[in-house]
């Protein structure tokens, strides 16, 4: 049994309590007087008396009485129309702003409504906002299944990265892929619309059983291929009349050999317990171009770091920082964006390294002023950039988590101008109007 239900029990139980009291409290005639009209009752019957109506009405009374206790306990147990919702994680009480994490099996997030969002192994989310209409759910990566009760009024926002799924009531899947910049509807019942800097139309509308997929990132040109290597042109022969040109000997030949070309020497023999082979100079830039930046980061390691950090272009050093931030190396991941920032100065890449910079201060060791540092970098260079919403709304949790309530309430009233329906604008109304 749940705990909603223990409520619904207990409190079925304390309106059962009422009404003992209330029969006890009520006028009873004398004992013998009791005795007496149970035997004119009895001799009633024996001489075809019917009493049989009395016993219906009170059947009828006592039916009557039961569903207004049941009704009164329903009304009292479920939330009003003013009361916002809750949520359990797992069965413990969850709470708005934290965040919840889905490592080696998935989550799930139960609401007092009856909707359900679960998060998908290696998902991190956050529930931002509840009303009692619904709630708000930040996808930082990873995938969700969301099931949502339809109501009439039901308003449900789901954002990952610059987009925002609003939901009435439906079912289905979203992905937000923090390195693509990619955004993935899937939907499953009913429909959605989704809104974001880049969505043509606004608010598009995607109905089940449709599937979408949306970026605001730039694409990527292809892996540039290496130059090859320069060669300086031999001079030409000097000028010298036909007549002075000697014949060319004849090669000499053993007896029996053919003029065939001579062969190549043979490869040295591999040596036992040799360390294996350098990778080829291009072929992180190939698994960069297929997306593998796993086995990119490993050839650039057997590389040489130093070598890579000169040569690679900015949105290459980006994505090796971010295949570096997601192997857990945060140290390497710092110099990858440092490099985009200081050799790429002004450009995309080292916007979003700024914003990778902020991410790795807030996520990794809850740095609070460095991560609003970088935030507010990115938010100077790309005021309207894709992770513009996202940098705002993670700079006012840092003033927040900081006690700065001044700056709090500055950050709070750009972001309900700039996003008033975003990720972060109920935690931004609620700071709004904070005290000193």
């Amino acid at each position: 049994m749940d705990v909603r239900t223990k409520d619904v029990a207990a409190l079925g139980r304390r309106v059962a309590a009422h009404q003992d009291a209330a029969l006890e409290r009520l006028a009873r005639p004398p004992a013998a007087d009791r005795l007496q009209a149970i035997y004119r009752k009895e001799a009633a019957l024996s001489l075809g008396g019917r009493a049989a109506p009395s016993r219906r009405r009170l059947g009828i009374a006592l039916g009557a009485a039961c569903a207004a206790a049941l009704a009164l306990v329903f009304a009292l147990a479920l939330p009003g129309p003013g009361d916002p919702l809750t949520y359990r994680v797992e069965g413990s009480p969850g709470a708005v702003g934290r965040w919840v994490a889905a490592d080696a099996s998935q989550v799930g997030l139960d609401f007092s409504d009856g909707s359900r969002v679960d998060l998908a192994p290696g998902t991190r989310a956050r529930v931002t906002e509840v009303g009692p209409l619904g709630a708000g759910v930040l996808l930082e990566r990873g995938s969700l299944h969301v099931r949502v009760v339809h109501r009439g009024d039901t308003r449900w926002v789901v954002a990952g990265g610059p987009f925002e799924v609003h939901v009435i009531g439906t079912e289905f899947d979203v992905t937000w892929d923090t390195e693509a910049e990619e955004l993935a509807v899937s939907m499953i019942a009913g429909r959605v619309r989704v809104l974001g800097p880049c969505v043509e139309p606004p608010g598009r509308a995607v109905a089940a059983p449709e599937s979408l997929r949306l970026t605001c990132a730039a694409p990527r040109s292809a892996a540039p291929q290496a130059p090859p290597p320069a060669v300086a042109p031999e001079p030409p022969p000097p000028a010298v009349a036909p007549e002075a040109i000697p014949p060319a000997p004849p090669p000499a030949l053993l007896p029996g050999a053919s003029a065939a070309a001579p062969a190549p020497p043979p490869s040295p023999p591999a040596r036992a317990g040799a360390p294996p082979p350098e990778a080829p100079s291009g072929s992180w830039r190939a698994h960069l171009a297929a997306g593998k930046l796993g086995e990119a980061l490993a050839d650039v390691e057997r590389l040489g770091i130093d070598t890579v950090l000169g040569g690679a272009s900015g949105a290459e050093l980006v994505d090796l920082g971010s295949a570096a931030r997601l192997g857990r190396k945060p140290d390497l991941a710092a110099r990858l964006y440092e490099a985009a920032r200081r050799r790429f100065a002004g450009s995309d890449a080292a916007a979003v390294a700024a914003y990778h910079l902020g991410r790795m201060a807030f996520d990794g060791r809850g740095a609070w002023a460095e991560a609003e540092r970088w935030f507010a970098v990115y938010l100077a260079e790309r005021p309207r950039g894709a992770l513009a919403p996202e940098a705002l709304g993670r700079s006012l949790e840092c003033a927040r988590n900081q006690e700065l309530h001044a700056r709090a309430r500055e950050l709070a009233a750009r972001y309900l101008a700039a996003y008033p329906n975003g990720a972060h604008a109920g935690l931004a109304a609620e700071l709004a109007g904070g005290a000193d």
